[in-house]
């Protein structure tokens, strides 16, 4: 059996090229955490991110608690799972103590694949040659209205098979601002938005009230993090579909937010929810629930994933910093995804020590 020889961590903050606001937050910064695991007959890359704090509380759990029980132990992804998960019982398993075992899960499915000579999509049982995408980097809050209708144009150009914008500018205004994207876009194009968990169940029945007729594919995380009750609620109020998910951080609270019948549409996210292996646990889950996963961000990793699965519609073109720092990054063409044929996951950074955070 292969075996983890050694584990290295390094934390770097990418600049955006403009400051990114949604509802909650203003982010000017990426910070990538990224693992390189070595084996007894090669490495394996993975990674994860924060958007400009606590990649160093993360880096340290990796160095501090995981590398320890990894290095000697299998390096077969889903059994060195069962004990990095066991070394966070006691302090959690959501947040840094879960991005660290993302990174490091990531890491290891990519040495498998180097191992074997075979691209991810292989390895998880991928078979669709393209995966459409639907974009997101055009619709942030900053952005006028006039702006977002020509981001609209520019993604219907370019093929995408939806967009998605932020609202918190207030009811009255973001409703408007919406009605003014669905008309910019064609018919056949999905338009969702992300209220980024800013509302109260009463406040988003009163932005639906708002939108009047005007047609959306999903509400993306109207309220707290974690309040499945709260999003069932609400779902039981609007005729809005709700999407949730980028902020959960295991199968478990997908498992709890299905049953408790809290969304639509889950939207897990491999460098949040635990790494591959987990991603894969949440996705056949909510195909025996039938519902669809839309992943979030990481399209890079989420490509392979989705060929997989026939209830994953399509995943997201999010910001383009991890563009700027990756060898060849992923094009769409026609608005749809080719997962790269490499070993593993395929992607390489570059460029990466001029962002290096010491510590």
């Amino acid at each position: 059996m292969t075996r983890v020889t050694d584990v290295d961590v390094d934390l770097y903050g990418v600049p955006n090229e403009e400051s990114l606001d949604d509802a909650t937050q203003s982010f000017d910064e990426l910070e990538l955490i990224v693992v390189e695991v070595e084996t007894d007959d090669g490495r394996g890359m993975g990674f994860t991110h924060t958007i400009g704090e606590g990649g160093s509380a993360v880096r340290e759990f990796v160095e501090t608690t995981l590398a320890p029980v990894l290095v000697g132990g299998p390096a077969a992804p889903r059994i060195a799972r069962d004990r990095l998960r066991a070394a966070t019982t006691y302090v959690g398993r959501e947040g840094v103590s879960e991005l660290a075992v993302s990174a490091v899960d990531i890491a290891l499915w990519d040495a498998l694949g180097r191992r074997l000579d075979a691209p991810l999509y292989e390895l998880v049982g991928g078979d669709r040659s393209e995966v459409p995408a639907y974009q997101t980097h055009g619709g942030w809050l900053q952005y006028d209205a006039d702006r977002l209708v020509e981001n609209a144009h520019a993604a219907a150009e370019r093929g995408f098979a939806g967009m998605k914008m932020k609202v918190g500018r207030g009811h009255a205004e973001d409703a408007e601002r919406v009605r003014r994207v669905r008309e910019a876009l064609p018919d056949e194009m999905d338009l969702m938005v992300d209220a980024n968990c800013a509302y109260t169940v009463p406040e988003a029945r009163r932005f639906a009230r708002h939108l009047g007729d005007v047609p959306l594919d999903w509400l993306e995380e109207p309220l707290d993090k974690g309040d499945f009750a709260g999003h069932a609620d609400l779902r039981d109020r609007i005729d809005v579909p709700v999407a949730l998910g980028e902020n959960l951080f295991n199968e478990t609270q997908f498992k709890q937010a299905m049953a408790a019948g809290a969304a639509d549409v889950l939207q897990p996210d491999v460098t949040r929810v635990g790494g591959v292996t987990a991603w894969i646990g949440v996705a056949d889950a909510a195909r025996v629930w039938g519902l669809p996963v839309s992943p979030h961000y990481v399209e890079p990793i989420h490509v392979h994933l989705a060929t997989a699965f026939d209830n994953v519609p399509y995943v997201e073109h999010h910001s383009t910093v991890l563009d700027g720092v990756t060898e060849t990054p992923l094009e769409p063409d026609d608005g749809a995804f080719t997962p790269p044929d490499e070993p593993g996951h395929g992607t390489r950074f570059t460029g990466l020590d001029a962002y290096r955070k010491d510590g």
